[in-house]
């Protein structure tokens, strides 16, 4: 009986979708051709009425989430910041200069819950940068609490220079950068302050976000907020 030939062709075909796939695979870090990130001297410590806390204070504030974005990230920034009104808010900076490590898997939804809080609600919210050009960062704002601790967080997350929200966005952010052969880098800019009433929390969050990106030079701002929309 002559052997069949069906298995050789489906490893024959097998074999070369693995091949196209192993070339069409980019291996070009967009990180590579452009400016290096240094979150601690980019994010200036000072700005329009905000003024950052001693850094043994900062972590004495969030250790448990300072210590999980630490182990998870290429570079971070943990700083807390206080206003002349004495209100403080927590900044946190995760940044991944290979996108593929999954940055969406470890937003403060997933990370929040796993440090024992109880999440209350989660929604969008559009927050207002008015420098030149004007632009609008869509955000999300979590209700979380822990025992007596009430903190709501708002956050946004950018691939490259292009924000994203859903998990279909970054997917498809990621594909226009994987059509032109480079893999993204990503970053997760993350705030919370510990507060009962969330309505004034996100409100001076986002004072706070919309300062901050003022503050930033530029040439480099666009890596914090992004500068483009998926497509």
């Amino acid at each position: 009986m002559r052997p069949t030939r069906r298995p050789l062709v489906i490893c024959g075909v097998c074999f070369f979708a693995a091949m196209l796939t192993f070339m069409l695979k980019p291996t070009d870090f967009l990180a590579d051709h452009l400016q290096p990130i240094d979150l601690d001297s980019m994010v200036p410590e000072r700005f329009q009425g905000w003024s950052a806390i001693p850094r043994a204070s900062t972590q004495i504030i969030d250790p448990g989430q300072l210590a999980m974005i630490n182990r998870l990230y290429t570079q971070t920034l943990s700083r807390g910041y206080v206003n002349r009104d004495g209100y403080i808010v927590m900044l946190s900076i995760a940044y991944g200069k290979d996108q593929r490590d999954a940055l969406q898997l470890h937003k403060p939804e997933v990370c929040y819950p796993a440090q024992g809080f109880t999440l209350l609600n989660k929604a969008t919210d559009v927050i207002d940068v008015d420098m030149s050009p004007p632009k609008k960062i869509q955000v999300t704002h979590l209700q979380t609490i822990a025992g007596v601790r009430t903190e709501p967080v708002t956050y946004w997350t950018v691939v490259g220079d292009i924000p994203y929200v859903s998990g279909i966005d970054k997917k498809l952010a990621e594909m226009q950068y994987g059509l032109t052969g480079k893999i993204p880098d990503g970053m997760l800019v993350r705030m919370s302050s510990i507060d009962a009433d969330a309505e004034n929390a996100f409100k001076i969050q986002g004072q706070f976000a919309v300062a901050m990106l003022a503050a930033i030079k530029p040439d480099v701002r666009s890596r914090f907020s992004g500068n483009r929309t998926v497509y």
